[in-house]
């Protein structure tokens, strides 16, 4: 008999991966957003996911919960989902759903029902077969037919479960969030609340961009009141999944002069510590390109500058005439933000572009609000 000790680890460890992997499709305009299924059995998962939020919020449910049981466990067959019909027993799905699914849903902001089981048509002790004669309500027919794919048609659990969620992740995200811009102007509550959504614990790729857009946010507010920055311009951010050598990019950031050239340049790191590496790199794009003076930013706690790392950038200093400069994100925005009137001109500037950034997700717009203003 097989050991089902952490079945419910395993299956969340399922709904995750289907999570990141629905979200990255959404962003990725390229990306192939039928996961290989076909089309019949598209045409049956996007009934569930239209009917979701409505009349089939149950079947839903049940469906995703069916199908990351699968995932974690390939050889039993989810149709049995109940202990007394099953043979071997394995567990009962309906607490499956109601302490692992539901919850990761809800979490989400997805779709579903508290339980895939909170009806009698649905938690009668008989496996979902084609021929299952209770009269689920609104997706009876393509219900049975998910389930019918995945033990006898040949149906990828996996695929199946990303579409579902690619299918959900569109719907979430059509919602408009009202993003809160806090009216503060205390530094170290400023400073508190991007340092606490830089490092919140993420499901979704996208993290590292966040100090890039706070960054930005910064030198949209301190440029018109610092005469450094005097007819200046702040580029607009180069999409995220862009390499330098691809936009002619010098950095994350950049500001320019008139004639188009850089005048400043800023490379963000996200976790990664200041090191002799980070400063060699940036000495590798300054062999083509004139810059003042650049910046390596990293929101790492190892922000300061070794002997080893001084004498690397004294040494491209006298090489390329620009000035390096390793610091940190964290300190480099309480440092500029003491030189402008008002401090929390800074939100408006950052919620804009959490709005609109493609690298950013459903998750980490709802962990602004969450952070600005907890339950």
């Amino acid at each position: 008999m097989s050991d089902y000790t952490d079945h419910n680890k395993l299956i969340l460890a399922a709904l995750e991966e289907a999570l990141v992997a629905g979200d990255e499709v959404d962003r990725d305009d390229s990306a192939d957003k039928t996961f290989g299924l076909p089309e019949g059995l598209r045409g049956n998962l996007d009934a569930m996911n239209d009917k979701a939020d409505s009349s089939a919020t149950a079947a839903f449910t049940n469906l995703v919960t069916g199908i990351a049981i699968k995932i974690a466990y390939p050889d039993i067959d989810v149709r049995f989902h109940q202990i007394q019909i099953q043979d071997p027993q394995h567990f009962n799905h309906r607490g499956v759903s109601e302490n692992v699914v539901y919850p990761f849903l809800r979490d989400q902001d997805f779709d579903g029902a508290k339980s895939g089981w909170q009806t009698r048509t649905l938690e009668r002790p008989k496996p979902y077969f084609l021929d299952y004669d209770e009269n689920i309500r609104a997706v009876k027919d393509e219900f049975l037919a998910c389930y019918h794919a995945l033990e006898e048609g040949g149906a990828d659990a996996k695929q199946m479960l990303n579409y579902l969620f690619l299918g959900q992740v569109v719907r979430r995200n059509a919602k408009k969030i009202d993003l809160i811009e806090p009216r503060i102007d205390d530094i170290s509550t400023i400073i508190g609340h991007f340092e606490a959504h830089f490092f919140a614990d993420y499901k979704s790729r996208g993290q590292s961009r966040l100090p890039v857009l706070a960054l930005h946010s910064l030198y949209k507010l301190i440029m018109p009141e610092l005469r450094r920055f005097e007819g200046l311009d702040l580029a607009n951010l180069e999409l995220h999944s862009a390499a330098d050598s691809q936009t002619g990019a010098t950095g994350d950031i950049e500001i320019k002069k008139n004639d188009g050239s850089v005048f400043e340049a800023i490379e963000v790191k996200h976790g990664i510590p200041v090191s002799v590496d980070l400063v060699v790199d940036a000495a590798k794009k300054l062999v083509t390109r004139r810059v003042d003076r650049f910046y390596v930013l990293t929101t790492h706690k190892n922000c300061g500058q070794t002997d080893e790392v001084a004498a690397k950038i004294k040494e491209v200093r006298e090489r390329t005439g620009c000035q390096v400069i390793a610091n940190g994100v964290i300190p480099t925005m309480r440092y500029y933000l003491r030189l402008v009137q008002n401090p929390a001109d800074i939100f408006p500037h950052y919620t804009s572009l959490l709005k609109v950034e493609p690298a950013i997700s459903h998750e980490h717009r709802v962990k602004w609000n969450d952070i600005v203003l907890p339950d």
